[in-house]
């Protein structure tokens, strides 16, 4: 069985992720577009339950999928987002 095109082409979709994401931000490198992106996704699964990160998880492409996940401490307490009335 072939390995399938989603793993075999990860690395280089995962960079052209980097240069759009670093071109798009007006960043200076990838090495700040990979932290920026880390970050990012660090604090969006903070705010989401287990089950709806695991489904946004799986939409992603494969790398950008292992940098959500990465040291994830799902026993971590979440942040909700609070609903302001003006």
């Amino acid at each position: 069985m072939p390995v399938p095109a989603e793993y075999a082409r990860a690395s280089d979709k995962f960079y052209d992720y980097l240069i759009d994401a670093r071109d798009t931000a007006g960043l200076w490198s990838t090495h700040v577009t990979y932290t920026m992106t880390q970050a990012v996704f660090q604090v969006f699964r903070r705010r989401l339950s287990t089950k709806d990160s695991i489904a946004f998880a799986n939409v992603l492409p494969i790398c950008l999928r292992a940098l959500f996940v990465t040291d994830w401490d799902i026993n971590e307490e979440k942040n909700h987002l609070k609903t302001v009335t003006l």
